[in-house]
């Protein structure tokens, strides 16, 4: 999935790894120093890149999706992403 890890590190002083990025979604917090990558995830990646990361990293879709409403959605709406949680 070079597509994530490219994309969430363009031009960021401090680079993630998506195996650091799952762990920070799986603790359900997030840490500042990752903030802007966490933004990118969730709004620059294209829909179909974020399952496949899900599901290579072991992350529920309700995981993500709680962890979506509750940092990212305030400040960075996708509603591309939003219609994924929707379906049952």
């Amino acid at each position: 999935m070079k597509t994530i890890s490219s994309t969430v590190n363009i031009s960021l002083k401090y680079p993630v790894t998506e195996k650091k990025l799952s762990e920070i979604i799986k603790s359900g917090k997030t840490e500042d120093k990752y903030l802007a990558h966490i933004f990118a995830l969730f709004t620059d990646v294209p829909v179909p890149d974020i399952l496949a990361f899900i599901k290579k990293y072991g992350i529920s879709l309700p995981l993500i999706k709680k962890y979506y409403f509750k940092h990212v959605k305030k400040f960075y709406p996708n509603t591309e992403l939003e219609n994924v949680f929707s379906f049952k």
